[in-house]
């Protein structure tokens, strides 16, 4: 028997090296769900999550934010964006996530809690990664303005704060349909599929303007020097104005913000931990419950905030705009590690539990190392999990990934920790069970 027999699941397929929050293929999205390991800490989050957000119709409040915090490669983008899309029931393959992610997790009472939010709190969700869309001005983007551009998008506006600011005018006047057919007689084209491109849509805009009104834009750049470094919203503008666009494009819905990668944003920056602090304020309270934003971050929000060392940041002020913090542990990796990547069959158990048991001694003396850590001791339970690899070199792999993803001049695509697993365990698959 070759180690590639061991296992229950194929060891070299195909596993996404990074989680894309942002992803839309619906086969990679429906992989995800299926092979997400849900371990007993993250059962418990999940359960406290959605069970707070199905009561809030009920009991409307301001505690609107979630800070999901974690180890590198601790699976908080995994959490993350399964939470939204799950609590969104976005449809895959003919299926409805919410279903599928209630199947996965095995406990009817997240299930439950699902399918009543699926009848009773239809949401729209809006999930993003913030170090890859914050524009060409990434320097000098508030997390206000890159949530506002995103949420624009998603709601079928332009991304240009200039322009959507035109189409929201003019969709609230029941002129916008007017609009785009005179555009389209001018210029021969659809203003949905060119509107983004700016350069050229904001003086073709102006030109529409010009013919829809020319009494109050005489010529045809007279709208765009009028509208010109106007482009600008602030946290409450942005609450106020997700509040009214969801009524408009989206009525009954619930809005929830999935933004992964924020600890690294507001890091060591005041102004922006002040925006986002701003921003989940506003959120809370202009929607009561309605609108909802989930942030990842390496650092509990202790952390990050202890790290800024202003008094303008209080801890306990922003502790109570994210009243839930699930804290991903390093355990869990382990745990996930062992179920999704080194999974064995029945028979592969009990072989290499026989293998563990009559090699027990010589095993024990031959894997033992010092360290200034403590180091995961070997069991047979540990030693069928893990196997070919032992305890301490999940440990040993999960520092190595992380160091490569925070040394200086990292690039973001070097993958996660299960990746590395199942290289690892690809590398010996054809060779027959040995210690």
């Amino acid at each position: 028997m070759s180690i590639r027999d061991l296992f229950a699941n194929k060891i070299d397929r195909r596993i996404e090296e990074v989680i894309k929050v942002d992803q839309t293929d619906e086969e990679i999205i429906r992989d995800e769900i299926s092979e997400y390991v849900v371990t007993d800490s993250i059962r418990k989050f999940y359960t406290e999550i959605l069970e707070i957000y199905r009561d809030t119709p009920n009991k409307p409040h301001e505690g609107i934010g979630i800070w999901v915090s974690g180890f590198f490669g601790s699976g908080k983008s995994s959490f993350a964006k399964i939470l939204g899309i799950a609590i969104e029931n976005r449809e895959v393959k003919g299926e409805g996530t919410a279903e599928l992610f209630g199947s996965r997790t095995g406990n009817q009472k997240i299930q439950v809690t699902l399918s009543h939010i699926k009848e009773f709190i239809p949401t729209k969700s809006v999930i993003f990664d913030v170090s890859t869309d914050r524009g060409i001005k990434a320097g000098n983007q508030t997390l206000t303005e890159i949530m506002y551009r995103v949420f624009l998008e998603r709601m079928g506006y332009s991304k240009d704060l200039v322009l959507s600011e035109l189409e929201i005018t003019l969709e609230g006047d029941g002129r916008l349909n007017e609009f785009k057919s005179k555009y389209s007689e001018l210029f021969n084209k659809e203003w949905d599929k060119k509107k983004n491109l700016f350069a050229f849509s904001i003086a073709e805009a102006s030109r529409v303007m010009h013919e829809m009104e020319p009494e109050t834009f005489p010529v045809a750049d007279t709208w765009l020097k009028a509208v010109k470094d106007k482009g600008d919203i602030t946290p409450k503008e942005l609450a106020k104005r997700c509040k009214m666009l969801m009524e408009r494009r989206c009525p009954g819905k619930s809005l929830v913000f999935v933004i992964d990668e924020v600890g690294q944003f507001v890091a060591r920056d005041v102004q922006k931990m002040l925006d986002l602090q701003s921003v989940v304020e506003q959120l809370g309270v202009q929607g009561r419950g309605k609108m909802w934003i989930v942030v990842t971050s390496q650092e509990s929000l202790k952390d990050i905030v202890s790290g800024l060392d202003d008094r303008r940041v209080e801890l306990s002020k922003i502790k109570d705009r994210f009243p839930l913090q699930p804290h991903l542990e390093p355990s869990d990796i382990s745990e996930v590690t062992s179920k999704r990547i080194l999974s064995k069959n029945s028979t592969a158990e009990q072989t290499l539990g026989d293998l563990f048991k009559d090699n027990r001694g010589r095993l024990t003396d031959n894997t033992r190392m010092s360290a200034d850590i403590q180091l995961p001791e070997l069991s047979t339970q540990s030693f069928v999990d893990l196997y070919p690899l032992l305890p301490y070199q999940i440990d040993l792999i999960i520092q190595v990934v992380s160091g490569l993803r925070t040394q200086g001049g990292a690039v973001r695509h070097v993958g996660g920790a299960n990746p590395a697993f199942e290289k690892t365990g690809c590398l010996d698959a054809d060779n027959p069970i040995a210690i």
